[in-house]
Formats: structure tokens, sequence, C-alpha cells
């Protein structure tokens, strides 16, 4: 899933380029989407998991008023836990990769929950694209 993302003033350092905490919102942004895209959010509980690590590989700094583009993908889903795996381009080169692991959540009994069949297909579909 691609995701466009417009560089503002307010993501900037003191060093004139994105801050590095930002890229993780970047990624939070891109998590967003692909699971709105898999469950339809209508609330923020229906998000349905807890991230549990976080990872970035700065590779170039981008600037204000870049246009980026965050793509997301799903490599991988356990029994309760996935990865999302984010790669941001600036005119097809690579600005920052990451990943995080995220693990099933069900609110109501504050603990984790295992994959479903359907989805583990949706996500499937969405992958395809």
């Amino acid at each position: 899933m691609k995701i466009p993302i417009e560089v503002i003033y307010r993501d900037l350092d003191a060093m004139g380029h994105v801050n590095n905490a930002v890229y993780f919102s970047y990624f939070e942004l891109g998590r967003q989407k692909y699971w709105d895209a898999v469950v339809g959010l209508k609330s923020v509980f229906d998000i349905g998991f807890v991230v549990a690590s976080a990872a970035i590989e700065y590779r170039r700094p981008a600037y204000l008023g870049d246009l980026l583009e965050l793509d997301v993908r799903c490599p991988r889903i356990g029994d309760s836990s996935f990865d999302f795996a984010y790669e941001l381009l600036r005119k097809g080169e690579s600005v920052a990769a990451g990943k995080t692991t995220q693990v099933l959540w069900d609110w109501d009994a504050r603990a984790k929950r295992r994959f479903t069949p359907a989805l583990r297909g949706r996500i499937a579909e969405i992958e395809a694209r």
C-alpha cells in the first residue's frame, strides 16, 4: 500500500530536515491507513493491536516541501503477531526503511488474541494488490 506524505514545517528539527522521531509518525500513519483497509476503522478500538517493537534505518535526509511516498507491506503473520515493513521514498530513492511488530489485542480482555482465517485472508488480499 502506498501513502503520499508531504513534509511540513512542524516535521523539521533545528537542522532544517525531518526530525528522526517524525519518521515513526509517518510509519504510524501508514499502519493506520493499512489497518483501515483491512478492518474499516470506525473507532480507535477497531485498531485491535499494540506495537511491540519498532526499528528504523535512516538513509537520506528529507526537507520541507519534499513529496514522499510511504510503501507499507505486511511480510509476516504469526499466530497473534505480525510485522509491517516500511519504505519511505523520494523520487524513487529510499529516504528511510523500517519495521514494526504488532500483537493483536483484545481491549476488553486486555490480552493478546489470535489471527482468524478471515483476517489473514483480508491481509492477503491487500498484499496481492
